[in-house]
């Protein structure tokens, strides 16, 4: 079966559109519109054939026109697109539909109080869909109109939900299987049964009408799409800067293609005049092609039918510079000596929780090459795997991880996480490392031996939120000790509130032990990183991941903690992506990104597992760069970093001819109001 070609710089392009709008489309031009896209160097677009007010823009016979339409768009974009080629995908909103909504109630969820309606939250889910009604087989109706009148690439269907329904038709079903709708779990697990089976068939009559048809399902988890992963992630719409990366990592240990929807809104989707600064928008581009993703960025055209100039000459520059690197990216792909593991990560993008999120902003600060895991993929690849605070062990996980030390690799973990199903001792360390349940006092503090105490300060560290009680035998070496406070603070003795709470004594517990190559934290050091970032956690990280991993595949110095290095390697190179950028808190909670900061004399050291060096040259302009082989490693100085940097490692015998259609000589992503100097980092990586 022909698969799914992945677009390189798409757009997703919004249309939800109020019924009180007159005038749909009175000034759309299909042709102004293919060469405004054209100019913008775009080559994937996702259109709307019905938008989530439940009204469609073409002349449908099963859907409900916008009754303001003034002409059609979906077909005339199609037919102007495809002339150029660039290729189209149909917008669906399968999850909302409120002009459905109102005229059919019958085919809305009812929630366990028994509404349609949630007034109380309104906002775009005030109203859900059930697919087990009526809906379903209108749904697909739709689909399979929109696929026999347009030549169509791909097809986003969008909003899905797994919220269950108590519906008489879900409520029935369920009987008839003998699920038991008392059981929230159960609930849930047959409206996902029901949604599974409903995609089933979206898929089936999408690959009978094109079996390279391009297929996303947004809301349903990534490692359930079909052909690829659009990862939504607006930074400033809600998904935050961190968001981003943590998707990226999983879905390329996932092995699917995936590109990166992020948006060119000010705030959030529907700012129509919301524009968002260059360099913020060229930021996410250049974070999903480092993790080895392609870009796309959403918009939200006028009702009247014409797409904002000022918004895709906006675009046109991000893409112009997506351009440059392109060619060399296609044939590395991104390396990891480390893997950050939760199965929980199997409901991506449904749930990522506080404990990978500090565990992947920490490594990121501490520039290691790592990826995210939900567990079913292999362990081979990686030599270091990350346990975040609360990963229940299966007997199955339990096994992969046992088979992984076996074979010289090695684990570290923090919190609950590896803890026997009793509860009682640490399973990997065996019962070396007895456990007698939560941590009692609050705060307590740690200080550190000298095998990790590099850069950690020499006073006693607060540890914010407490972990488990651990006690240790033979055999188990203890990294960090754990001291007690006077008193629990906010604790009363009927006179005071203990609101002070120093420091009293050394517990006789360990903070971190080390078990052979298992190393664990004691409490959960990753959520507290997310919730309270503290230096002197990642700075505690990082020394155990030295005893674990002493030669790591990167290594930087003298890049700052707010830069990111990623390695991709490929057939007879590797590339070193570097960025420096500032995602800066303005306000109360806008981050914003208005500049590049300049970084000068990064030192760099790639472990080039066998493969030797032969040139080493900043990618854009092409100049050389001089290189000293070390053992296994190539180390070399990166003068000057301005927002983004390429270098390519050439492992052939020649030197390496920049590919077709590589950057223009010498330019780089420019300054708004001049770069910004950082001072030389303390902490190295």
């Amino acid at each position: 079966m022909p698969a799914f070609i992945l677009p390189r710089r798409a757009v997703h392009l919004d249309f939800h559109t109020m019924p009180g709008v007159p005038d749909v489309g009175r000034d759309f031009d299909p042709e102004e519109f293919a060469h405004t896209l054209q100019q913008a160097h775009v080559d994937y677009i996702t259109v709307f054939a019905r938008c989530n007010l439940g009204f469609c823009y073409y002349p449908s016979q099963v859907g409900i026109p916008h009754p303001g339409l003034q002409q059609e768009l979906l077909g005339p974009m199609v037919e102007a697109c495809h002339r150029r080629g660039i290729r189209v995908a149909a917008y669906i909103n399968a999850g909302i539909d409120h002009e459905h909504a109102l005229r059919h109630r019958g085919w809305c969820k009812l929630n366990k109080r028994g509404q349609v309606y949630q007034l109380d939250r309104m906002g775009h889910f005030f109203r859900d869909l059930c697919l087990n009604t009526g809906y379903g087989d209108h749904l697909l109706s739709l689909v399979e109109e929109v696929l026999a009148r347009y030549p169509v690439d791909g097809l986003f269907l969008d909003c899905f939900d797994l919220n269950p329904c108590y519906g008489v038709e879900c409520v029935e079903g369920m009987a008839a299987l003998d699920m038991d709708v008392s059981d929230d779990d159960q609930v849930a697990a047959y409206c996902r049964q029901i949604t599974y089976e409903f995609l089933g068939r979206v898929t089936q009559r999408a690959r009978r009408a094109r079996e390279d048809i391009g297929l996303c399902f947004n809301g349903i988890p990534y490692a359930e799409q079909p052909t690829h992963i659009e990862i939504e992630a607006l930074p400033t719409g809600g998904w935050g800067y961190d968001y981003l990366p943590a998707a990226t990592r999983y879905s390329r240990a996932l092995g699917k293609p995936f590109f990166t929807m992020t948006g060119r809104f000010h705030e959030s989707w529907g700012d129509f005049g919301g524009l968002r600064t260059e360099h913020s928008l060229l930021y996410d581009c250049l974070t999903s092609l480092a993790q080895g993703g392609a870009c796309s960025v959403g918009d939200h055209m006028h009702p009247r039918g014409r797409l904002d100039p000022e918004v895709y000459r906006l675009i046109g520059r991000v893409y112009s510079r997506v351009r440059e690197i392109e060619p060399w990216l296609e044939k590395a792909r991104p390396a990891a000596d480390i893997v950050v593991l939760d199965p929980r990560l199997r409901e991506m993008p449904r749930s990522l929780n506080a404990s990978v999120r500090g565990a992947c902003r920490m490594l990121e600060e501490l520039h290691c090459q790592f990826d995210l895991s939900d567990g079913e993929q292999k362990l081979s690849p990686y030599r270091v795997v990350v346990l975040p605070d609360s990963v229940a062990l299966t007997d199955a996980l339990h096994r992969k991880l046992k088979e992984h030390l076996a074979s010289g690799g090695a684990v570290l973990s923090s919190g609950r996480s590896g803890l026997a199903e009793q509860g009682d001792h640490l399973a990997l360390a065996g019962h070396a490392v007895a456990c007698s349940g939560p941590e009692p006092r609050h705060p307590t503090f740690f200080t550190p031996e000298p095998q990790i105490a590099e850069g950690l300060p020499e006073a006693l560290t607060t540890i914010y939120e407490p972990g488990v009680a651990l006690s240790v035998g033979a055999g188990v070496e203890v990294l960090a000790r754990l001291y007690h406070p006077y008193f629990d603070h906010g604790s009363w003795d009927w006179r005071h509130e203990n609101l002070y709470t120093p420091p009293d004594r050394d517990s006789g517990r360990p903070a971190v032990l080390r078990c052979g190559d298992l190393i664990h934290v004691s409490f959960p050091i990753f959520s507290s990183y997310f919730e309270h970032s503290p230096v002197a956690y990642r700075t505690l990280v990082r020394n155990c991941l030295r005893l674990l991993l002493p030669e790591p595949l990167l290594e930087v110095s003298r890049l700052p903690s707010f830069g990111r290095a990623a390695v991709a390697v490929g057939d007879g190179l590797a590339l070193v992506h570097l960025l420096t950028y500032v995602p800066e808190l303005r306000g109360a909670r806008m981050q914003m990104i208005e500049e590049p900061v300049l970084a000068r004399d990064i030192g760099v050291s790639l472990r080039m597992d066998g493969r030797r060096a032969t040139q080493v040259m900043l990618a854009l302009s092409g100049e050389a760069l001089g290189f000293a082989p070390d053992g296994d490693f190539v180390r070399f100085t990166v003068p000057e970093i301005c927002g983004y940097q390429l270098v390519v490692v050439n492992c052939r015998s020649a030197a390496p001819t920049p590919p077709a259609g590589a950057g223009h000589q010498g330019e780089r992503p420019r300054a708004v109001t001049g770069p910004v100097r950082t001072q030389r980092a303390e902490e190295g990586s």
